[in-house]
């Protein structure tokens, strides 16, 4: 019954926000390709979206060539909603079709505490290799239980954005602390412009109630948190008190935050690394544009990173084939393959790290990495209904609904219901 409501749940789950799996009380299976009865065929299947974009030909041809593993790709569905019911469904089911999966961190959350997932801290992600990828990240996502389930295929940031141009109207430098932030906030603010934009609705601004919390020293799980009510209250500041952001983003996702910030009507940002392309395809992109700065500390500067992980059926009987591909995918050649294929950034932060590695953006995020504690989002069992009834709560305080108090009762009353 347990996992049939991970499968019911599955269903809901958005990519693009930040939500995570659902409970399971289940042990996670602990089979390995000694006792699962392998049946090696130098071939295994893989369901990814990649295959189709432009440079997957040449990616699966070097992995092929690499390992020695023919990969027969199956296209996960491009609807979310579609693609988290079939890899559940077959998960679920014990089905063993599909050798390895391509999922987002939200997925891994919920199929590694299903036991849909077959651990590779043994094999794969041992600790030499482990080290080389961010530390808290490792341990806040794939990690379960003392086990790690997945290979990072990629590493975006949710990182700090300015607008140049009205830094420069208005004499003022990159803001590096509170104090700046708010100064440059309201420089900034005049008519329709405002220093500061988000995307507040209600199922999005999951990612910046957190990076606030992360930025004041607080904790997302814990709203009694002084610290974490320090933040809250600013962002409620940042619309009322100081008039630096607009009310009306509540109804706001990405797409419309980042056209406004395309048109110059916000000063700064938060938002995922891998916007880089929509705002170079719109002219807008560099350093005396619209760019990445380093993270202010406020009292932190600690910043949440994502990626999408490629995980290995338990129920898989080609185990041995699949953990040889999976070796390739946590090498560094496999790292820099995918980086070329995808236009991502490897995971790995040795490779990012090397001086002969080039990138998009490249420079920004080595000072995330040599500055900032990269960590992954607070992910929780019940996603969707956290997601959404924490930002529910928000919106609820953001429009004088409720009251500081009333809002941090309310919101570690629901953490506590569904973190079990």
């Amino acid at each position: 019954m347990k996992k049939l409501g991970l499968l019911l749940t599955a269903f809901f789950l958005l990519v693009l926000v930040g939500c995570t799996g659902v409970p399971n009380n289940s042990e996670p299976q602990t089979n390995n390709a000694e006792t699962s009865g392998d049946t090696s065929d130098g071939s295994i299947t893989l369901m990814t979206n990649d295959s189709t974009r432009p440079g997957w030909d040449q990616f699966q041809e070097k992995v092929e060539s690499a390992t020695g593993v023919t990969l027969d790709v199956v296209v996960s569905p491009s609807n979310p909603d579609d693609m988290v019911a079939r890899m559940t469904t077959t998960l679920s089911s014990g089905d063993s079709s599909v050798d390895l999966f391509h999922v987002n961190d939200e997925l891994i959350t919920a199929f590694s505490r299903a036991g849909f997932l077959e651990p590779l801290e043994s094999n794969v992600m041992t600790d030499d290799i482990v080290n080389n990828f961010a530390e808290q990240y490792i341990e806040d996502i794939p990690s379960y239980e003392g086990s790690i389930y997945s290979v990072p295929s990629y590493l975006e940031v949710l990182a700090f954005w300015v607008n140049h141009e009205l830094l420069a109207e208005n004499n003022m430098g990159i803001p590096t602390n509170k104090d700046e932030f708010l100064e440059y906030a309201h420089a900034v603010t005049s008519g329709n412009t405002f220093g500061y934009g988000g995307a507040w609705e209600r199922t999005y601004v999951f990612n910046e109630i957190g990076t606030f919390i992360n930025l004041f020293g607080g904790d997302y799980f814990d709203w009694e948190n002084p610290k974490t009510q320090e933040a809250l209250q600013f962002m409620y500041d940042l619309a009322h008190e100081y008039e630096v952001t607009p009310v009306a983003q509540l109804a706001d996702i990405y797409d419309p935050m980042i056209q406004k910030f395309i048109d110059g009507r916000y000063g700064m940002l938060f938002m995922y690394s891998g916007a880089i392309p929509t705002f170079e395809e719109a002219g807008m992109y560099g350093p005396d544009k619209l760019d990445i700065v380093p993270m202010p500390t406020f009292e932190t500067n600690d910043a949440y990173i994502a990626s999408w992980h490629h995980v290995l059926n338990a129920s898989s009987e080609k185990k041995v084939d699949a953990i040889k591909v999976l070796e390739y995918l946590a090498s560094p050649e496999g790292q820099e393959a995918y980086s070329e294929m995808s236009g991502r950034l490897p995971a790995r932060l040795d490779v990012i790290n090397d001086p002969n590695f080039e990138a998009q953006g490249l420079e920004s995020i080595k000072q995330y990495i040599e500055d900032s504690e990269l960590r992954g989002r607070p992910l929780v069992p019940q996603s969707m209904e956290f997601v959404s009834g924490i930002g529910g709560i928000f919106q609820r305080y953001i429009t004088d609904e409720l009251t500081l108090e009333e809002a941090v009762a309310e919101a570690q009353q629901e953490i506590e219901r569904l973190a079990q």
